[in-house]
Order: structure tokens, then sequence, then C-alpha cells
């Protein structure tokens, strides 16, 4: 079976189910992974961090990995034995000041896993072409399909 993680949002399994996004532009993809539990998570989120309380935790880095970890727990991961893989944070017609929301983006993502205590495996980030991200929570395999390169398993 296929879940879909749309935009800021953010779907946990512990099934065979395959985890898939797509529209990953300066947005990214986080992957959770208990290999032990077979518990695996995908969010899709689109800003660094939340300025406070917000309605859609899933739009930002921070609290959308808290919300999924959260989730993750009650179907069985243990903290110590999850891992991480990263995908995304392109700069794509970016007009910010400073880094782009893509590498703010990317930034926060490896902060907030490493707060947690998660060791980020592998990452496919940065550039200016959008990603489309599978992910096998049985596995660990992250399919990185990229518009302008080979697809790429991490």
């Amino acid at each position: 079976m296929t879940i879909r993680v749309g935009v800021a949002d953010w779907r946990v399994t512990d099934d065979d189910s395959l985890l898939v996004t797509s529209g990953l532009g300066s947005c990214v993809a986080v992957a959770v992974h208990d290999a032990d539990a077979e518990v695996g998570g995908l969010l899709h989120a689109m800003l660094p961090e939340a300025d406070g309380p917000v309605e859609n935790p899933a739009k930002y880095v921070d609290s959308g990995l808290d919300e999924m970890l959260s989730a993750m727990m009650r179907l069985g991961a243990s903290p110590g034995n999850l891992i991480a893989k990263l995908a995304g944070g392109s700069s794509m017609l970016d007009l910010s000041i400073g880094d782009s929301v893509g590498a703010r983006n990317v930034a926060a993502a490896e902060r907030a896993l490493a707060d947690a205590g998660i060791d980020l495996l592998s990452s496919e980030t940065g550039g200016d072409s959008g990603r489309s991200v599978s992910f096998s929570p049985t596995s660990g395999d992250v399919t990185i399909d990229r518009v302008d390169a080979e697809v790429l398993v991490i």
C-alpha cells in the first residue's frame, strides 16, 4: 500500500506501506526509521521553525518532527533505535535575503534531529531542482527522484 504525505504533513506506519511525497522544492522530507520495530515516519515540512504555537505543526521542521516522533513512539518505536535520512531543501526561485529557505530548512532538520539524539545517516539536499521521495519503513530505503538527475536510493 502507498500512503501519500502532503505538503505540511507527516505520516507514520508500522507495516510494509510505502510513504510517498512529491513537490519538494525548498521543502524538506525527513524520513525517520526504527529498524527493530519496523516503524517509520515521513515529514514534508515547508519552513524551518514554528514561532510559538501553530495551527499546523507539520508546516515546520521542528514542531512537525516532534509530532511525528511522538506518533512513532505510540507505534512502538524506541528513541535509541531511530535513524534518519533527509532530502530536499532546493534553492528554487528563492528571493530571500541571506540563506535560502531550502538551506534554512536543511539546517533546521539537522539541528532538530541532533537535538532529538537521532543520527542522520544520509542526505541528498540543495541544488535547484524539485524532488519526489518514497520511503520504505521496512527497509529504511529512501528513493529520491529528481527532475534533473538519476533516481537515487539513500
